[in-house]
């Protein structure tokens, strides 16, 4: 199965409430992680994986 990976790097000026509005947005166009994508945060960006292309493509456009 193909996974798509989006990665989002962790910004200087980033802020908790734009990490928080990345994250909600994903749980409520996706719902939780684990069925349509997984998250995986390290010290210098966090990945998002989808399942689906549609998915991830929807993703990119609103987050990067």
């Amino acid at each position: 199965m193909t996974q798509h990976v989006v990665r989002i790097p962790w910004r200087h000026n980033d802020t908790i409430s734009r990490w928080d509005d990345v994250c909600v947005w994903a749980i409520e166009q996706f719902g939780l992680p684990g069925e349509r994508y997984t998250t995986h945060p390290v010290e210098d960006y966090m990945d998002f994986v989808f399942e689906s292309s549609k998915d991830a493509v929807h993703f990119t456009l609103k987050w990067l």
